[in-house]
């Protein structure tokens, strides 16, 4: 997808069309409405790039890839009681552009998006993996699910294996990746995942292969490092820290995640793997 171009009222359009919400380029930029005063989807022209003082500025840095610095961990969110689902605690509405996201019931800034990952034959000769987050509902109530299968090269270009673990780790970068969220006013992320591996291994064994320059303490090398801290993940968790969004865990039961469970496994399912890294900047519908 090519950079978005600036126009003189300071909204963004994208390059090859020169429209703020274009379904060729698959990008939304109409988050700016609530940094600038005025509307006009139809703007041409102007070659402007965006600037570090410029508030779009905080959407080019999150489109580029960073690797993370051990400087900053996502949090576990704690539910107030074991037994509440994430529909009953995120219960809260958040509109924008038509569609509706899950808010906390008293925090319309937290929005709640759900991961999974999966693999067929897992450990065999073809294993086949996808992943799948659900972000919210449509204009007409259908479930909004984005997925793919895993590609055979991880974010840098690194070879990768057809793994369950790789999958889930897949599914939380291509959520954190997939819009500019502070762009709807939210403050913090909670993903929520039935995978311990990508909730321990984010919060709490981080920091541990931090301490000890990533060998684990039985010896060898970490194990998917181009997904985790120092790489991918804890990037993107940066990259959110410096726009003023936290990113929070939630360990949930897997049948509370039977939607992105579900999506994952379709797509793990698909023929052909991309053979390179696939970027997913979405649009709201």
């Amino acid at each position: 997808m090519d950079d978005p171009r600036e126009l003189p009222d300071g909204r963004l359009v994208c390059g090859p069309h020169g429209r703020v919400h274009c379904f060729v380029c698959c990008v939304d930029y109409s988050f700016m409405d609530d940094i600038i005063e005025g509307e006009d989807d139809d703007s041409f022209g102007c070659e402007a790039e965006a600037t570090d003082s410029h508030p779009a500025a905080g959407l080019l840095d999150h489109k580029r890839l960073r690797r993370g610095t051990d400087q900053a961990f996502p949090t576990k969110f704690v539910p107030p009681s074991a037994t509440i689902t994430p529909l009953e605690l995120f219960s809260g509405r958040g509109s924008h552009m038509f569609v509706t996201r899950y808010t906390l019931r008293n925090d319309a800034g937290k929005a709640l998006i759900r991961t999974d990952g999966a693999c067929l034959d897992n450990g065999q000769q073809n294993p086949k993996a996808g992943w799948a987050f659900w972000h919210g509902l449509g204009p007409s109530g259908q479930l909004l699910v984005a997925s793919g299968r895993l590609e055979k090269k991880g974010p840098f270009g690194d070879e990768s294996s057809q793994t369950s673990n790789r999958a889930e780790l897949r599914a939380v970068i291509a959520a954190l990746r997939f819009r500019f969220w502070p762009g709807e006013g939210f403050h913090t992320l909670v993903v929520a995942t039935d995978s311990e591996f990508v909730v321990e291994g984010s919060t709490a064994w981080a920091r541990t292969w931090v301490a000890h320059g990533w060998v684990k303490r039985e010896g060898g090398g970490v194990k998917n490092k181009d997904l985790w801290p120092r790489e991918a993940l804890l990037g993107e968790v940066e990259q959110w820290k410096d726009s003023g969004t936290a990113v929070e865990f939630w360990k949930i039961p897997r049948e509370w995640n039977i939607v992105a469970d579900a999506a994952a496994k379709e797509a793990a399912a698909e023929e052909e793997a991309p053979s390179e890294w696939q970027e997913y900047f979405g649009i709201n519908i």
